[in-house]
């Protein structure tokens, strides 16, 4: 169990990154599309209240309702992925050179532009993603690692400040809930019975700052502060045995609870659009969790990140992207889980704005 919620976290860690580092992107315009989950009009009729201007005593609004309208995209995509470590071990009969493949599918939805002030903009965007992943789709390791396939659920509420000076200050929360749908990897391919493994609200706030360099390219620096609360089955339900002496002991705390903490991150990222299409990203990324619950208390990791990504844009709706990343994970404790870890692969995106 704890390998699959490393697996979990790392995964989604891995995909959250990308999706809301870039603060400084415009939630208007979304990479990916889709059909709004709400009316077109459920925010446009209340918002287009708020823009009448000055109230009645004419005092000037301190929020100035740039546009009330919403702009939704989808985006479908599949990667294939090569690992070096399937199961983020260090032990010495670990599983090695293993595979994934993902499916997913994300619809991202602007909330309209709202200036505050002389200099300050904001552009809430609202995210929803199912992911589904196949570890080790050739079966090099034959059904082995069916318990870690997974199907992620993601939904997430961002808002960015653009500032002046290009700073970008994000506040956010993201919620998570994790699938096995494999049934824990003891029914056959064909059934599909969906056991919650964990699932997770994380408020977060990061500060992005944006430097555009002379020769066209980019350099952003990222600094995040996040907060998960993370929740799952019970003991007696996790090990589906004779739990009540454990129970009885005071050992009461969840598997998925004990990944409750803090977090700090700081990205690096070199933007270097070698084309219109064709663009280069290098990054460097490193983050540290202090966990807060149970006999985790005092139990810390940090994980290192070093990676080159690239993306090219085949015409309006579609973008093919390669990645490579090599991780790192220490801990302060024995019982961390430390491993390493290669990665590549590409992805096929097909994007719609609506």
């Amino acid at each position: 169990m704890k390998y699959i919620l490393t697996f979990i976290l790392v995964s989604v860690f891995s995909f959250t990154l990308p999706v809301f580092g870039d603060a400084n992107s415009s939630a208007t315009k979304a990479p990916s599309g889709g059909e709004s989950v709400l009316p077109s009009d459920f925010f446009a009729d209340a918002l287009a209240k708020a823009k009448a201007g000055d109230d009645a005593m004419g005092t000037q609004r301190l929020v100035d309702v740039k546009s009330t309208e919403l702009t939704p995209s989808l985006s479908l995509s599949s990667s294939y992925k090569y690992t070096s470590n399937p199961t983020k071990s260090t032990s010495s009969d670990k599983l090695e050179d293993g595979t994934t493949f993902d499916l997913s599918l994300m619809m991202m939805m602007g909330l309209g532009e709202y200036g505050i002030g002389d200099d300050v903009l904001s552009t809430p965007s609202l995210m929803l993603m199912h992911m589904r992943t196949y570890n080790d789709p050739v079966q090099d390791f034959g059904h082995e690692l069916r318990g870690l396939d997974m199907d992620i659920q993601i939904a997430g509420l961002t808002i960015p400040f653009v500032l002046p000076n290009d700073y970008t200050l994000s506040v956010g929360n993201t919620y998570v809930r994790a699938i096995n749908f494999r049934n824990r990897g003891t029914a056959s391919a064909h059934h599909f019975k969906g056991d919650v493994v964990m699932y997770s609200n994380t408020p977060s706030i990061s500060l992005t700052k944006t430097i555009p360099l002379e020769n066209g390219d980019i350099l952003t620096a990222t600094g995040a502060l996040s907060y998960a609360i993370s929740s799952g089955d019970t003991l007696s339900e996790t090990l589906k045995t004779n739990a009540q002496a454990l129970l009885e002991s005071g050992l009461t705390d969840t598997v998925a609870d004990l990944q409750t903490g803090a977090s700090y991150s700081f990205n690096l990222s070199y933007i270097k659009p070698v084309s219109d299409k064709l663009t280069f990203t290098p990054s460097l990324s490193v983050s540290k969790m202090y966990y807060k619950k149970g006999g985790n208390i005092g139990k810390a990791d940090i994980t290192y990140v070093a990676g080159l990504g690239t993306s090219y844009t085949i015409n309006e709706w579609l973008t093919l992207s390669g990645a490579a990343n090599y991780t790192a994970k220490d801990g302060n404790r024995d019982d961390v889980i430390e491993f390493r870890d290669f990665t590549s692969g590409f992805s096929l995106a097909v994007n719609h704005s609506f």
